[in-house]
């Protein structure tokens, strides 16, 4: 039995394997000389695109081409974005994670000889419950069966300490190109059991990036002239200065123009001062929930690149007084600990163990009786994974014949809008045979599980009946036709090598005007009549329902056939 590990990262992802008992990172890609020289060797660049010929293009390839259809950080739309635009054509997210996904299966079979059909998947550990069902959904869609989500932090402390066997409490600070986590560990007799963790999406080394192109732009009173494949090759030799400025003083870059900004790294550390002081209130945040535990830290892990940053590094000896663990290599270490986690699943490493708990409360939104909204928690931030729990609550006026239900993800001590909380769910809930407050009662229970995905059910406490119940997929429940095509989207692009048109998600009321005009008003007309309404919104479709004019000709047509419905 083979033990895979992936890192889908935000920027850059990679693949290990377990063999014999020793975690091994694969080469995946092929990195410009350059790139190589950085040490980035072995990850590739989660990056998509396609060529003139419509041709897919991934990891370097995607990176370097002088293309504006690519799309990067795609995982960093996961919290948000259903959909995306590549050149002028619009995507779904998931089908371009699923494309990355099968990309990586297909490349580490060719450098290991074997098949990746299922491996540990690693997700950043504050990561809210959409990006992680879509990470497991893409990763399955491209042909990887996903055995466990780990968090990216607990996959460091098993690729960091398991060569230090001894108890401890590990920090690991985790900053890649796309979010920070910052979390603290227990380690006892091998086995990995997360105590607190804190984080803040949306920030990494790509926010770094943003901060230099931004001074870059005022700075050059030309740049509102540089055009968008200009942008991306500038944006390319940021990301190397930000690297270089890491081993020396000051480094060039070299402007569409054909000039020269020279950076400093002193210039640097002010354009970003507010970026890397995220670190530390994060570490600060995480060493006060310990203290409460009558703990401390006794070593420091740090992986992801941004991690390499002088000014970070500082920054994190200061407040937590120690030198990090050496030996490791930051770009890879997830990758290492994911096969780790997979090797302990499988039975190939039965001395190690790991658990993970909630980074976030879970509950929903109740009325008091000053009528003021709040978060109600029903399991608690720091619960240990799986976990399942109920709350019971009540109607506030008496024949009540409806509930609004919201399931929410985040912190109750902060206000009901602040940013830190999510609405995950949200519905109107019809109540059947309302009476009097006093003689109905609703249980809300939630599940999550070893992944982090949240399930719920509401059920009607007086006869037991269940009212609402569901796995949060987070808008993006699909039905099986919708994921299989997807999948066989995906595979026919890697085995034609051709980029298949996109298929996107249309407005739910622009899908419903779709299926009146397709099932009653066609069948019902003359066959000329007939082919054009098909035509029509085969064309709405394939725009993805941004042609306005094609849009407004399928609402006349349904008007004028109206009494077809």
């Amino acid at each position: 039995m083979t033990a895979f590990g992936i890192d889908f990262g935000t920027t850059n992802s990679a693949v290990a394997i377990l063999d014999q008992g020793v975690a091994e990172v694969i080469r995946i890609d092929e990195p410009p000389m350059e790139w190589e020289d950085f040490g980035y060797d072995h990850v590739l660049p989660s990056v998509f695109g396609y060529g003139e010929k419509r041709e897919p293009l991934f990891g370097w390839k995607a990176k370097s081409a002088k293309t504006q259809t690519k799309i990067e950080a795609v995982k960093r739309l996961f919290a948000t974005e259903h959909q995306v635009t590549i050149g002028d054509e619009p995507f779904l997210v998931d089908e371009v994670a699923t494309m990355i996904f099968a990309h990586i299966k297909r490349m580490a079979a060719l450098q290991s000889g074997l098949d990746l059909n299922e491996a540990v998947v690693t997700i950043p550990a504050n990561s809210r419950g959409l990006a992680r069902q879509r990470t497991k959904v893409c990763a399955g869609m491209g042909g990887i069966n996903v055995l466990a989500l780990i968090n990216e932090p607990t996959a460091a402390a098993l690729a960091a300490l398991r060569r230090h066997r001894e108890d401890q409490t590990v920090m690991v600070v985790d900053w890649g190109g796309g979010t920070l986590d910052v979390t603290i560990l227990e380690a006892v007799d091998g086995i990995f059991m997360e105590q607190t963790s804190r984080g803040k999406q949306r920030c990494g080394g790509l926010d770094f990036d943003s901060r230099i192109m931004k001074r870059l732009a005022e700075t050059n009173p030309g740049s509102d002239k540089w055009s968008g494949s200009q942008r991306q090759r500038l944006r390319l030799e940021v990301e190397k200065a930000k690297i270089y400025l890491s081993s020396v003083g000051e480094t060039n870059i070299r402007l569409p123009d054909g000039g020269i900004y020279r950076l400093s790294r002193d210039v640097f550390n002010k354009l970003t001062k507010d970026i890397v002081d995220q670190v530390g209130y994060l570490i600060l945040n995480c060493l006060q929930d310990i203290a409460k535990m009558k703990g401390e830290v006794d070593s420091l892990v740090l992986v992801g690149g941004t991690c390499k940053i002088p000014a970070v590094r500082q920054q994190i000896k200061q407040i937590v007084g120690l030198e990090p663990i050496t030996g490791l290599d930051p770009l890879t270490a997830v990758a290492e600990g994911a096969t780790i986690a997979a090797g302990i699943m499988q039975g190939e490493l039965p001395d190690y163990g790991f658990f993970v708990s909630t980074e976030h409360a879970l509950g929903t939104v109740s009325m008091t009786g000053a009528k003021t909204l709040r978060f109600s928690p029903i399991i608690p931030r720091g619960h240990k994974l799986p976990a399942e729990r109920s709350e019971s609550f009540f109607p506030i006026v008496d024949e009540q014949d409806s509930l609004r239900f919201c399931l929410i993800e985040g912190d109750p001590d902060k206000p009901l809008h602040d940013e830190e909380n999510v609405i995950l769910y949200e519905d109107m809930i019809d109540i059947p045979n309302p009476g009097p407050r006093d003689e109905v009662s609703f249980a809300v229970t939630y599940k999550y599980d070893l992944d982090g995905i949240v399930s719920f059910d509401v059920v009607d406490e007086r006869d037991n009946s269940v009212l609402r119940s569901g796995e949060i997929a987070l808008g993006i429940q699909r039905d099986r036709r919708q994921m299989v095509g997807i999948a066989n989207r995906v595979e026919e692009t890697l085995r034609e090598g051709v980029v298949q048109r996109p298929v996107v998600e249309l407005d739910p009321k622009l899908t419903i005007a779709i299926s009146n005009a397709r099932t009653k008003v066609a069948p019902f007309v003359d066959d000329t009549e007939s082919v054009k309404i098909r035509d029509l919104c085969e064309q709405i479709e394939s725009s993805g329902g941004a042609d306005e004019a094609l849009v407004a000709q399928l609402m006349e047509i349904n008007q004028k056939y109206n009494y077809l419905f």
